[in-house]
This record gives structure tokens, C-alpha cells and sequence, in this order.
């Protein structure tokens, strides 16, 4: 049994696992980012980001690899009772401000996103433990002890 000691242990490696995971980096403290699943989840769970996030994003420098991966999203379509229809922006008529530097949501799945905050991860050092699982803890004067490891897949019957 392999022995670990980290100051802290991140349990998901999802938007917010890697969130956490690129601060915790960037500001020196020790962590183990983990997964239970086997790699990336492939699909999409979100379609956009919010704009104060692309503010956290772009503190985390990669604001603008999202905004090369993503775009924005399509107009919003509004039907008449006479058949007609007017197409309107997301965020229209909103200007861009020192305060409020992104005004209108970007158009990026999620498991694009993770993938550039990966990449982010790894540039600062670090990376996600994939197929691991936090499967007990137990906790005493001395701190906590966490016991990982590989997840239990029970067959379909």
C-alpha cells in the first residue's frame, strides 16, 4: 500500500475540481487532484460559460483559449402570434465595462472547457489521478487520513 501525504486532496476532477486544483497551484499548496472515472467525461453537461466566470478564467490565463475554442450563442428566435419573428442577440444592447469586462455568456461545452484547464493544470505541474476513488476517511488530532482507490464496477445484471 502506497503511502501519500498532500495538504489537500481534491475528490472530482470537474469544472470545479480543476478550479480549485489551477488555484491551489498557482498559489504553491500541495494538493492530489482525483478522479473516480477512467478519463474525461466526453459529453457535454454545459454549454456555456457566465461571464463573471470568464473573469476567474481569464485571472487563471486562459480566457482567450476559450474564446478560441468557443464562440457566442446563436440569437434567440421570437415567434409572433402573426407568423412573424424577431431574432435578438443574448445579451444585446450591454457594453463591455472596466467592471464588467465580458458582457454575454461563451458558447463552449464542458468537457471543452475542462480540457483547456487541464491543459492549464499541467503547465503549472500538475494533473488529474484518473481511475482513482476516494473510498474512506477517518480523521484524528493529527489530521485526516483518506484511503484511495481504484472504483468497484458492479456488471449489469
Amino acid at each position: 500500500m502506497q503511502q501519500l501525504t498532500t495538504d489537500v486532496l481534491i475528490c472530482g476532477a470537474g469544472a470545479a475540481g480543476l478550479s480549485l486544483a489551477i488555484d491551489l497551484a498557482r498559489r504553491g499548496v500541495d494538493f492530489r487532484l482525483i478522479e473516480k472515472a477512467d478519463e474525461p467525461f466526453h459529453g457535454s453537461r454545459g454549454k456555456g460559460i457566465q461571464p463573471r466566470s470568464l473573469e476567474i478564467f481569464e485571472d487563471y490565463g486562459i480566457v482567450d483559449r476559450l474564446f478560441a475554442t468557443g464562440g457566442p450563442y446563436p440569437p434567440i428566435r421570437e415567434h409572433r402570434p402573426d407568423g412573424s419573428f424577431a431574432d435578438s442577440g443574448l445579451a444585446e444592447g450591454a457594453a463591455a465595462t472596466p467592471t464588467e469586462p465580458y458582457n454575454a455568456p461563451l458558447m463552449v461545452p464542458q468537457f471543452l472547457t475542462e480540457g483547456v484547464m487541464r491543459e492549464r493544470l499541467a503547465e503549472l505541474g500538475h494533473h488529474v489521478a484518473f481511475g482513482q476513488e476516494l473510498t474512506g476517511f477517518a480523521q484524528d488530532d493529527a489530521g485526516v487520513t483518506a484511503q484511495v482507490g481504484t472504483p468497484r464496477f458492479v456488471p449489469a445484471t
